[in-house]
């Protein structure tokens, strides 16, 4: 017995150099991670995990119900269909065409009322509130400079002074943001599983001039939503009720999760809906920024956002980004899109009147163009149940 407990005295004296070496070397994410992924049989962020962290509720006040489609009901999924959505583990699955829903579907015991991390969805709701704040006249130009509605920007570091707003929007910051869903060390993590998201995005170094290259990094989305934050002089998600869910009429509560519970809200990741209300702001950019006639946002803004970005990328004008939106074709047709890192997905086909909704717990890797190649498959299949 007393061996016993010597080894595992000594087992927790390891426990507690470990942890602490973790807070020292500024790792302090990492017991946080641990507890949160391993110590509960996971091995990472997941869809589920919005009760593990703080988070505010953004409530449905004015529910506008989809209406449902004549064909609603009719559709059905082959087998291969199905085996296909099952593979990457699909958990909803919903199809909205003509401004009606067409079909939905759920799997894994999710339901329609389920909500699911939208993970780097997130990004285009910042696009939004952006073009909310044009369009509100709180925001005038997008070649101003941060630091003129955060002066501790530039204060932070002289190398943040030409960061403007159309820098931070179409991802060419030039910031040096560690960029990783996998490693434990990246910025990422850190967000994700660290006590302040905000320190961490205004913390970064730069890296090369801004507003040449695109370089994907979810820092710029946290500090542009601090920039709205400051405009506003309200919380994200008072922003969010006031302006996107209560007048895109959300039909269930959403929530959106802080690093700590007097912290900061997690712009870059952690906005959890429904399938179904994910499927509004495809609505909204598939109508040029109005919903139901009301316009949103500016008509120029919507227009530039699903314009690539004139940047370079990977030695190759940008073709594939606007302002935290997507930007592919398929069949010949533009498509933008909203994704997430488990292969979230909100698609818009224009020229169809369509748009997809996919929420999962796997993706696939991306193709020579840098897009994942799941989406073209549940693309395929939407339109497949859109024919008539």
């Amino acid at each position: 017995m007393r061996i016993l407990v010597k080894i595992l005295s000594w087992l927790a004296g390891i426990l507690a150099v470990l942890v602490a070496l973790c807070y020292v070397t500024g790792n302090g994410h990492i017991p946080r991670g641990v507890l949160f992924t391993y110590l509960k049989g996971r091995t990472g962020p997941e869809i589920d995990d919005r009760n593990f962290f703080p988070y505010a509720t953004i409530p449905a006040e004015h529910p506008q119900p989809w209406p449902k489609s004549t064909r609603y009901g009719t559709r059905s999924l082959s087998d291969d269909q199905v085996k296909a959505l099952n593979r990457l583990n699909t958990v909803g699955f919903v199809v909205i065409k003509d401004d009606s829903l067409l079909f939905e579907d759920y799997f894994e015991g999710w339901r329609d009322d389920s909500v699911s991390n939208s993970f780097s969805v997130a990004k285009s709701y910042i696009s939004v509130l952006t073009g909310v704040a044009m369009q509100e006249g709180r925001i005038t130009d997008l070649q101003t400079p941060v630091g003129q509605y955060l002066p501790e920007f530039d204060q932070l570091d002289p190398c943040h002074k030409p960061i403007t707003l159309w820098n931070l929007l179409t991802m060419s910051t030039g910031l040096d943001w560690s960029e990783s869903g996998s490693s434990p060390f990246s910025d990422n993590a850190k967000g994700y599983y660290g006590y302040n998201v905000r320190k961490l995005a205004m913390d970064q170094p730069c890296r090369e001039e801004p507003g040449k290259e695109f370089d994907y990094i979810s820092g710029s989305t946290q500090i542009m939503a601090d920039v709205l934050q400051a405009v506003y002089g309200k919380p994200l998600p008072e922003l969010m009720r006031e302006k996107v869910w209560g007048p895109l009429g959300a039909e269930h509560d959403a929530f959106w999760g802080k690093d700590r519970k007097r912290g900061n809200y997690k712009a870059f990741c952690c906005l959890y809906a429904t399938a179904r209300d994910f499927a509004r702001i495809g609505q909204l950019w598939l109508d040029s920024g109005e919903w139901k006639g009301k316009r949103i946002v500016p008509l120029e803004y919507w227009r530039e956002s699903i314009t690539p970005a004139k940047l370079m990328d990977m030695g190759e004008p940008n073709a594939r980004y606007g302002y935290y939106w997507w930007l592919a074709t398929v069949d010949g047709m533009p498509m933008y899109y909203c994704r997430g890192f488990h292969g979230e997905y909100v698609v818009v086909i224009p020229q169809e009147r369509l748009v997809m909704v996919r929420t999962g717990a796997k993706w696939e890797e991306k193709n020579e163009s840098g897009h994942p190649k799941d989406v073209f498959q549940w693309l395929e299949i939407a339109r497949s149940l859109a024919e008539e």
